[in-house]
């Protein structure tokens, strides 16, 4: 036969190949075959190999959960944990929770819901690695002969013991868990002891990840014995997501809680409102609504926000709301005039806005106006009934002054107090708006919680000392990680959460959305790698200081919604998210190149959760450990 002839032969012969696998392949939810591969553990290292009768290798995901010296737990123990290199196989359907002891029957209640979403997570694991497959192993060198530990009978038991009835998530709340996982003969059990609910919770995590799905062996796999102890470093583990120039729905910030809750974030800073819309729905105040959404369906009401507190608590994280004011604020206060309550808010759109605010819409309180105080009293006792936390967040960040100073009634009632005399009488303006706001705070939650407030000009060297009470106000940073504002305020003994928004913004490196700008203000992109070593101890030592943890809760990363909606969301925050989970877990002393392969993991794991995470390499990096350095 010629050349050309057989070329097209060959062609034609690959072309009934793919035609057969497709055809088969569409019968199922995949083409079931033999892989000619396996795993061998070899220097901390899986290193896969082509399958024989003399290879005693493993899949890829048996190998990594029992090769690594941590397995592949996400975010790593902050003691080191004991864990063996044996395995069990067991189903789904032999997992059994045989004790649940507390002291309250609210506790005893979350806790029968945290035990549902584990066993979810098992039964899931499990039906997406059978897919439409049955349990008969496929029959081959490196299948069903290399899986001794598969038996059929293998059952385990959960018993779960919580000695604090603490329901509330706070600043003070004990996260920490003790969990052990013993096996004798056909019985694994695991042992999880903590003192309140929320250790309980992240015990039942952490056990769900010493469980992998097995291919070799179409079963579920898992640690035979296992010792961890384990709490976090920094109280304060959080994510904070913008849904006033998006809007978010409920559905999809369960989803954002679903991903926190896997990586033991423990708090949704929920930016709830801003001069773009204000879909809060207030029963004391509902015009702010009617007026400030960008729709009718696009609000808040408040059983969708009690059952997403709930849905939340469960899942041990707490939402901390934010009415950032006095600036940012905007739509939904400007039916002030039409009710008689007077201008509650001053240059709202006003043109050229770069001159007056960082974005447009502008808008301002009129701080003046005790209409507004009146107002906000009402929003922030409406806020108590549905976020019973221990913080609040008043936002104050980015305030220009040039509204104020020129609005003839404010420069005019200032000289009237005398203040225009004062260095900066628009600061103790400030100043004054955020006192009177505080004590309707104050009022509206009857306690005097500890307040969150954006660095600002408000909070700069010699001013924090002079308007802010170090022992009341909570500063979170957000300029420069080497900014010499987060020094200032170190040195001036205030509590800090760190959010600098060179590692910790998630919406850098995108398009400019507004004006002529190609790029966004804070680009470029922020990788993981960036993230897992954003340190606040480095942070601190770089200014020559000695670093105090205590004076540090903890760090939030930002998502600002300008141009993230709908499930687009979800790969801008995952996994980089993940690297601050375990910066602020763990605070490891090691590099992102140690936590990498975990990592890996750790994202193929939300993705069969449901999570659209984003991947960090190609696939093959995930199969051949150590291969895509240089």
């Amino acid at each position: 036969m010629s050349e050309p002839p057989r070329r097209i032969h060959s062609l034609l012969q690959l072309l009934l190949v793919f035609n057969a696998l497709w055809f088969v392949s569409a019968q199922g939810s995949f083409f079931q075959i033999s892989s000619p591969w396996v795993w061998v553990c070899k220097e901390n290292k899986c290193i896969r190999t082509r399958a024989s009768e003399s290879t005693q290798g493993q899949s890829n995901a048996v190998c990594k959960l029992t090769c690594y010296e941590s397995a592949t737990l996400w975010p790593l123990p902050t003691v080191k944990p004991t864990l063996s290199k044996n395995v069990a196989a067991f189903f789904a359907s032999n997992v059994r929770i045989t004790k649940l002891t507390s002291n309250s029957s609210k506790t005893e209640d979350m806790l029968r819901e945290a035990v549902a979403i584990f066993t979810n997570y098992i039964q899931q694991m499990e039906s997406n690695g059978l897919g439409d497959s049955t349990r008969d192993c496929v029959v081959s060198a490196n299948t069903c002969k290399s899986a001794s530990y598969v038996t059929a009978q293998h059952l385990l038991n959960v018993e779960v013991i919580v000695t604090q009835n603490t329901v509330q998530l706070a600043l003070d709340t004990d996260e920490s868990y003790t969990l052990d996982v013993k096996t004798d003969d056909t019985v694994t059990t695991a042992y999880i002891v903590a003192e309140t609910y929320f250790g309980a919770r992240h015990a039942m995590e952490t056990l769900s990840q010493l469980i992998t799905w097995d291919e070799l062996s179409n079963s579920l796999v898992m640690i035979q014995n296992a010792h961890i102890e384990d709490t976090p470093v920094f109280a304060h583990r959080g994510f904070s997501i913008d849904t006033s120039r998006n809007y978010v729905e409920i559905s999809l910030l369960k989803r954002i809680i679903d991903g926190l809750s896997y990586n033991k974030l423990n708090v949704l800073h929920w930016h709830i409102t801003d001069s773009n819309s204000f879909p809060f729905v207030s029963s004391r105040e509902p015009l702010m609504a009617i007026y400030g959404a960008h729709s009718a369906r696009q609000v808040y009401q408040s059983a969708d926000i009690q059952e997403l507190v709930h849905y939340a608590q469960v899942r041990g994280v707490k939402i901390i709301p934010e009415v950032d004011a006095p600036s940012h604020v905007g739509a939904g206060w400007d039916w002030g005039p039409i009710y008689g309550m007077g201008d509650l808010l001053l240059c709202f759109d006003i043109q050229p806005w770069d001159d007056y605010c960082y974005q447009p819409p502008c808008g301002f309180f009129n701080p003046i106006n005790d209409k507004v105080y009146t107002v906000l009293g009402n929003i922030y006792k409406d806020m108590a009934d549905l976020f019973q936390n221990d913080m609040f967040h008043m936002g104050g960040d980015e305030v220009k002054m040039k509204c104020w100073n020129e609005t003839e009634s404010i420069t005019q009632w200032l000289a009237d107090k005398g203040w225009d005399k004062e260095p900066e009488p628009l600061l103790k303006l400030w100043s004054h708006y955020q006192n009177q706001s505080l004590a309707k705070l104050d009022e509206a939650y009857g306690n005097t919680q500890p307040v969150i407030l954006w660095n600002s000009d408000l909070t700069a060297k010699g001013h924090a000392t002079s308007y802010l009470d170090r022992n009341r106000y909570i500063i979170q940073f957000w300029d420069r990680w080497n900014d010499t504002t987060l020094k200032n305020l170190y040195e001036d003994g205030y509590k800090l959460i760190i959010s600098n928004y060179d590692a910790l913004y998630l919406d850098c490196g995108f398009s400019g959305w507004v004006g002529e700008a190609l790029n966004n203000w804070c680009g470029p992109y922020i990788g993981w790698k960036k993230i897992y070593e954003n340190s606040p101890k480095a942070m601190i030592e770089n200014f020559g200081l000695v670093y105090n943890k205590g004076q540090f809760l903890g760090g939030e990363a930002a998502l600002w919604a300008e141009q993230s909606k709908g499930l687009a969301l979800e790969g801008k925050i995952w996994p980089r998210l993940s690297a601050l989970a375990e910066r602020l877990w763990t605070d490891p002393e090691t590099g992102w190149r140690l936590a990498e392969t975990r990592l890996h993991i750790q994202r193929e794991r939300m993705v069969d959760r449901g999570i659209t995470a984003d991947p960090l390499q190609p696939e093959w990096c995930m199969q051949n450990d150590d291969s895509c350095f240089f």
